[in-house]
């Protein structure tokens, strides 16, 4: 079989019969790919620790009839703080489900790969409610991207306090946000969250479950 290699972030990891794995990557051109991990769920498997989820690979892949098959994947950024706690891997969450579900709709878009990237280093390395704030202004980046992206003029009259947030998070970089510590934003970042669930619902058709639970993590 015809083999290949491609740099991808992994997005999301499916049972697949006893033993695989089906891998959902993120390509540098932005563009989704699903390939079978095969022994991946055994145990020892070296595949398993090489394939977790915010994680930069370089994989090998051979193409397969309906799945290609990874054969071989290098770590090249682990991004394991992303998985060091609850709050860091439900900042991350937020963006990688985006990303995932958004790659499965629409056309490959390059700037999602390497908006993903930067916003994952930055979740991890940032704390408080900062990683929260970062995967916002990712989503309200991806938005943008593809095309939908809010207008802070026109909710002014309604909430200016989120619309100047949302204009914000919009042109800030990501590594301007970890500065955004301080438990007094979370419930700014209660409402933030909730414009972007509704707003991603309304413009994209989809709803992702990443944000209910970020939302209810502000919430306690």
């Amino acid at each position: 079989m015809p083999s290949y290699k491609t740099r991808a972030l992994v997005l999301k990891k499916t049972k697949l019969g006893e033993t695989d794995l089906i891998i959902t990557l993120l390509d540098e051109e932005g563009g989704q790919r699903r390939a079978v991990a095969k022994g991946a769920r055994k145990p020892g498997s070296f595949l398993a620790a090489r394939l977790e989820l915010y994680m930069l690979v370089e994989a090998q892949l051979s193409t397969g009839r309906s799945l290609d098959i990874v054969t071989d994947a290098r770590i090249l950024e682990a991004h394991a703080a992303c998985r060091s706690d609850l709050e860091h891997s439900a900042a991350a969450a937020v963006v990688v489900e985006l990303v995932e579900k958004t790659t499965a709709h629409y056309n490959a878009e390059p700037l999602l790969y390497a908006m993903s990237l930067a916003a994952l280093e930055q979740i991890g390395r940032a704390e408080g409610s900062a990683p929260v704030l970062i995967s916002l202004a990712c989503a309200l980046k991806i938005c943008a991207a593809l095309g939908v992206q809010p207008d802070a003029d026109e909710l002014l009259g309604a909430d200016e306090s989120l619309a100047t947030w949302i204009a914000t998070l919009l042109r800030a970089r990501f590594a301007e946000l970890t500065a955004f510590t301080d438990e007094r934003y979370l419930p700014v970042l209660h409402r933030l969250a909730g414009f972007c669930r509704q707003w991603i619902a309304q413009h994209l058709d989809i709803r992702l479950k990443s944000l209910d639970f970020v939302e209810g993590l502000l919430a306690q």
